[in-house]
């Protein structure tokens, strides 16, 4: 049944903990030369709640399995993880600024003290270094203007400016001399962010377990999808079906990034597993034009909530392309029939020669008089109508499928006013 996902909130509250610590030392801290108190105390209070923010993006950006089940999946996580790097990015671009409003207008000259590293002090400028080196990093980001296997290297430099950021904190902020509580909690999120960026950057390939697979064969389905059928080498990979890993192809030619895929059926006698990989970028394009058999993958997971269990025993389950993966894994690697019963599976495809798949659910259907098959195809019928959906609003949504469908979908059943508890979905887009 479906579980309630407190990592949203806990993270949260570990981020705006710093306000309440940083209070105990108000009004201590000290504010010299008559400045102007209210946009200096804003000031810090913003720098200290962008800097948590930014410690706990990396926390969970370290792929922390134990951490999966508080948020609801590896997804969810890493989005919980660009929201507060957005929050830090936007705080701490706020905390200089502030600082050099004091100046306006009688000594606006002075303003460049707090926007760039030209102050007298080396500890302010440490926190200008830290700021631009985030905002060069952060706009790179936003605006996607390096390739994903470049971007993944510049991103690592983050927790470099991390680091900056501490050291400006702790040899500048005034309020640590009067305070042990803001003390050790800062220094507990730095050593929680820097301890989490240096895991996933230099530890992570060494500690995690990974298993090697070679590719055992091809198949074109349909122009733009390769399966995939992979042999292990060794022990065969532990999942739950629906549940995804990260598989690196050593092929000559193709960089090494980890890219996520649902085994969307396996073997048990053999270990065999099959994943659908779709040409949808450079890296997959090319996968799917030049990966040959006897070629060696790198899996590492497993991943992934997006379970039939997690909802009640009367569902919907709608897929899109190679979204029906997961919905493959379910009915070929389990026997959800002892659990669901009035399961309606919509699996929509663009034109009849992507339904490559429907004869399975067919098969599935007869199993099961309880399970109903629809094949939706746009060219023939137009889109999925949600208000077609018998029960709609009394039962659990499962949707797997491109993020424009999803959205739509989401959209519809929000019109339909569908208990957004009950629609369930994994979204890739996260990486």
């Amino acid at each position: 049944m479906q579980k309630r996902h407190y990592g949203p909130l806990v993270i949260t509250v570990l981020a705006i903990l710093v306000i309440p610590l940083w209070w105990l030392s108000f009004p201590e801290t000290t504010v010299q030369h008559n400045l102007k108190p209210i946009p200096v105390y804003l000031s810090q209070v913003i720098a200290l709640t962008g800097f948590a923010c930014f410690a706990l993006s990396f926390v969970l950006s370290a792929r922390i399995k134990k951490l999966e089940d508080f948020f609801g999946g590896l997804d969810r996580m890493y989005h919980a993880h660009h929201t507060l790097a957005l929050t830090a990015f936007i705080l701490l671009l706020l905390h200089p600024l502030l600082l050099a409003s004091r100046w306006i207008p009688e000594e606006s000259e002075r303003i460049l003290w707090y926007l760039f590293p030209v102050h007298r002090r080396i500890e302010i400028n440490i926190g200008s270094y830290a700021l631009w080196g985030m905002i060069v990093l952060t706009g790179i980001t936003l605006l996607k203007l390096l390739p994903y296997h470049i971007w993944k290297i510049t991103h690592k430099f983050l927790g470099v400016f991390l680091i900056l950021g501490m050291i400006h904190i702790i040899l500048l902020d005034h309020s640590f001399s009067s305070n042990i509580y803001l003390t050790g909690y800062i220094l507990i999120l730095s050593v929680a962010g820097a301890g989490s960026w240096f895991y996933k950057t230099v530890l992570f390939d060494f500690i995690i377990p990974k298993t090697t697979y070679d590719t055992h064969k091809l198949h074109k389905p349909y122009e733009e999808v390769l399966e995939i059928e992979l042999s292990p080498r060794d022990q065969p990979v532990q999942f739950k079906s629906g549940q995804f890993f990260f598989f690196s192809f050593l092929t000559p030619g193709m960089s090494r990034e980890a890219h996520p895929y649902t085994i969307c059926w396996h073997d048990a006698k053999s270990g065999n597993i099959k994943i659908m990989v779709k040409a949808l970028g450079d890296y997959t394009s090319r996968l799917n034009r030049t990966l040959k058999t006897g070629v060696p993958a790198v899996l590492e997971g497993p991943y992934g909530r997006f379970h039939y269990n997690s909802g009640k025993p009367d569902q919907i389950w709608i897929a899109g392309g190679v979204g029906v993966a997961p919905f493959l894994s379910w009915i070929n690697n389990t026997t959800p029939w002892e659990y669901l019963r009035h399961t309606d599976f919509y699996y929509c495809v663009d034109t009849l020669e992507e339904a490559v798949y429907a004869e399975q659910f067919r098969n599935a259907e007869i199993d099961n008089p309880d399970f109903r098959f629809h094949l939706v195809c746009a060219d023939e019928v137009g889109y999925l109508d949600v208000t077609r959906i018998p029960y709609v609003s009394r039962r659990d949504v499962f949707i797997c499928g491109p993020r424009a469908m999803r959205a739509y979908l989401l959209k519809e059943f929000k019109r339909l006013k569908v208990d957004r508890n009950k629609i369930h979905y994994e979204d890739f887009d996260f990486m």
